[in-house]
């Protein structure tokens, strides 16, 4: 007996995108190896699609949602900031793990103080301030 599976066999692809840059300051400066992630504040569908980038050397990053820089869907978004870091976690039997060199500062999109709108055609967003 063979089972059937509806719908197992089709595949998801991310939301129609547009092009989303922008770039990062720490105190001023360009900061390397920024994660920013966004969260819509509209409905996406069923998959919740990570919004992403990281920065690099200059500062300046591209956001990709389900693939590295394809943008974003248009519409609102919390930005969040984490600077990760691969660390040996001695309670773990020396487990690598992820920890945030910022310690949650910027990370909780619920305490968040940037928003932003993506429009229709390519976005430059205006730098992130971080102090």
């Amino acid at each position: 007996m063979v089972g059937l599976c509806p719908g197992c066999s089709q595949r998801v692809s991310p939301p129609t995108t547009v092009p989303v840059s922008g770039k990062v300051l720490l105190k001023g400066e360009p900061a390397a190896g920024i994660r920013v992630r966004m969260y819509p504040l509209f409905d996406m569908g069923k998959i919740e699609w990570g919004v992403v980038g990281e920065t690099g050397p200059s500062g300046e990053f591209t956001l990709g949602t389900g693939a590295p820089g394809n943008g974003a869907p248009p519409g609102e978004y919390i930005v969040t900031f984490t600077k990760p870091r691969i660390d040996s976690d001695p309670e773990h039997n020396g487990l690598e793990i992820e920890v945030d060199d910022f310690q949650g500062k910027y990370s909780d999109p619920e305490n968040s103080r940037w928003t932003v709108t993506i429009e229709d055609g390519d976005n430059e967003l205006e730098p992130f301030l971080l102090d």
